[in-house]
């Protein structure tokens, strides 16, 4: 980088790139939103934290040394057995609190707890290793560019605290736009959507239990 202006448009960049790479819908964007939209918004906040918090570690990962588990298909298969393990307790959990309107007839529900959603949020995101992929081609993307030739490590941390932050932005955004369109919504409507997030959830387990399959029945044969 040559001045402060490339600094900006690098960080910039990247930030760009991590606000955009949080908007498809995943587990992780549905647990912000059942918590939104009961009113939990700390909650909500603390799922996106923990997500980032897994990102940014397979970002250093990617940029400090790639893990040797990225390049074996038989552990990433299982990372996705145990991604369809936890997405089936959230589902049990979605569908149990679906008939409930909002979190005030909540008296005891993982949605309350703070640490919970934290760990929650990490361990969704940390299911997902493929996430290093993403971090290389952000740097070859950057690098490509022209706005960075050598990764330096100051460069390295500004780059991946860039990514991180982007990619919070958008989960923090998701979280206060859903919080506030609660307040629109009746309670029969948050039944449905209560209900709706559970399928959801139910359907992204099989496709991680059918992926992971396919894998260990591929490296088997």
């Amino acid at each position: 980088m040559h001045g402060p202006m490339s600094r900006v448009v690098f960080l910039f960049s990247v930030y760009v790139m991590g606000f955009l790479t949080a908007i498809p819908i995943g587990a992780t964007q549905i647990e912000i939103a059942k918590r939104s939209l009961n009113d939990q918004l700390r909650a909500a906040y603390m799922v996106a934290l923990g997500s980032v918090c897994s990102d940014v570690m397979y970002g250093f990962i990617a940029m400090f040394g790639v893990a040797p588990f990225l390049e074996s298909r038989t552990v990433i298969a299982y990372f996705g057995l145990f991604a369809a393990a936890i997405l089936w307790v959230l589902a049990f959990f979605t569908f149990r609190d679906g008939g409930k309107a909002g979190m005030q007839e909540l008296s005891i529900s993982i949605l309350k707890s703070k640490r919970v959603s934290f760990v929650i949020g990490s361990t969704l995101a940390v299911t997902n290793p493929m996430m290093i992929v993403w971090w290389l081609i952000g740097e070859k993307f950057i690098r490509e560019m022209g706005m960075v030739r050598n990764f330096t490590t100051d460069t390295t941390l500004l780059f991946l605290a860039a990514g991180g932050f982007g990619l919070f932005s958008y989960l923090f955004t998701l979280s206060n736009i859903l919080y506030k369109t609660k307040k629109f919504i009746s309670k029969e409507i948050m039944k449905k959507v209560n209900y709706g997030l559970g399928i959801v959830l139910l359907l992204l387990s099989f496709y991680f239990l059918i992926s992971s399959l396919r894998r260990i029945l591929h490296f088997h044969i």
